[in-house]
């Protein structure tokens, strides 16, 4: 009773560090300025999208159009009011929250999913990527799942393979860093059952993994395969093949997840709490930790590997991927510690924690925000009483704001 009070609790809190100060705090930018409208365009013009969001900026590559009408019914509800962005953000997040809670007690166990959805919902890292509004908000979730069902089929559960490729076809609706799961899959077949069972769920899935691709290839025909020529000359352009020079280079990123839930006084054992975890989880678990600990080696490795042999640009949201997967590796260390007899050791955790928490909820207070929406309403407010027309600027929230503040005089 005590722990399911303990997620109650948290569920406020978390809620409360989403939602409010939506108008200030949260970003309503480029790429929440392009949902609003393509949300308007499926509202008010009847324009069903068939692709989603640009892959990659000035790639002429698309994702799969699923989270636009995610996003929609939202904008319908609030009358095509920008406010429906922070909202999205915020019932995301509790998505997510629930998520990350059942998947890590899956997992792992039922405390260290307590850990898992404290870290996740007092770090102020966590708190600034839920309250923005995009696809990426779901694809450590997703990304989250997908080890989940791999675990399952490779711990001798062949009908997950089912669960795993709605996951799959789902992920390319949310990240082009989708295009990791097919790497990290094909490393994990040699642990796949070997029977009929194994046969007819995956028979079974081809379906409902092409499915989820059926929009995109439906503009592909329409646009008479413009799409694929572009990711053929983007990986023509973009990939140089592997370098060791490269892959060192990179490894700071590959494990970057780590760095805003550490202290900046710790942030160098982002190298080591991956083995860390890897010998304490198969010292305590003995049957199947390995085959776990295997799958999460891919998940960092995979991501660090490919992107070796890319030169283009990388941001560190690139390897979302993983982001669950450091907070799942922090939370059951920390539960390692509290299940140690030391009374001190699990006093002192206690009050780091207390402090980290104290920390990180004290910055989210002391952070302004940059005006957001609240500002842009303001602006715009201001340039029609002056009786000034604020023109359509492809991703300048004023511009959105403007038409819906004025929409229904030019209707007239």
């Amino acid at each position: 009773m005590k722990n399911w009070i303990v997620i109650v609790l948290l569920l406020c809190l978390h809620i409360f560090l989403r939602f409010s100060d939506m108008e200030t705090k949260n970003s309503f930018a480029w790429d929440q300025v392009r949902d609003a409208w393509v949300s308007l365009d499926m509202i008010e013009n009847n324009k069903y999208p068939l692709l989603g969001m640009v892959a990659k900026q000035n790639t002429g590559i698309y994702m799969g159009p699923a989270y636009y009408y995610f996003i929609a019914p939202f904008y319908y509800l609030t009358n095509l009011d920008p406010k429906a962005s922070g909202i999205i953000a915020g019932v995301t997040s509790v998505i997510t929250f629930f998520g990350l809670f059942f998947l890590v007690k899956k997992i792992f166990s039922f405390r260290v999913a307590l850990f898992a959805i404290f870290i996740n919902t007092i770090a102020m890292t966590s708190i600034g990527f839920d309250r923005i509004q995009w696809s990426v908000a779901f694809f450590p979730l997703v990304s989250l799942a997908i080890l989940y069902a791999l675990f399952k089929v490779t711990s001798g559960n062949p009908k997950y393979i089912m669960f795993l490729s709605i996951l799959l076809g789902f992920s390319f609706h949310l990240h082009f860093t989708a295009v990791f799961f097919p790497i990290i899959i094909l490393f994990s077949l040699p642990f796949f059952p070997k029977n009929k069972q194994t046969l007819k769920y995956a028979l079974i899935s081809i379906p409902l993994f092409l499915i989820w691709l059926l929009p995109n290839v439906v503009a592909e025909l329409q646009s008479k395969n413009v799409h694929t020529e572009n990711l053929l000359n983007y990986i023509g352009t973009y990939y140089h093949g592997f370098h060791l020079k490269r892959f060192l280079q990179l490894a700071p990123d590959a494990f970057i997840q780590f760095e805003p839930f550490l202290f900046p006084a710790i942030k160098i054992l982002k190298y080591a709490l991956v083995p860390i975890f890897f010998l304490i989880y198969i010292n305590r678990n003995v049957n199947k930790s390995k085959t776990l600990c295997y799958l999460i080696s891919l998940w960092f490795l995979v991501p660090w590997i490919v992107f070796s042999t890319y030169k283009g640009e990388i941001s560190d949201y690139y390897f979302a991927i993983n982001r669950y997967m450091v907070v799942a590796i922090l939370a059951y260390l920390l539960n390692f510690i509290f299940e140690q007899k030391y009374i001190l050791l699990r006093v002192t955790l206690i009050v780091s924690l207390s402090v980290y928490a104290y920390i990180n909820i004290a910055n989210f207070f002391s952070s302004g925000g940059d005006g957001g929406l609240k500002l842009n309403r303001e602006n715009v407010n201001k340039a029609i009483r002056e009786g000034k027309k604020i023109n359509f600027t492809e991703g300048d929230p004023e511009s959105y704001i403007y038409h819906i503040y004025t929409r229904k005089k030019q209707k007239d």
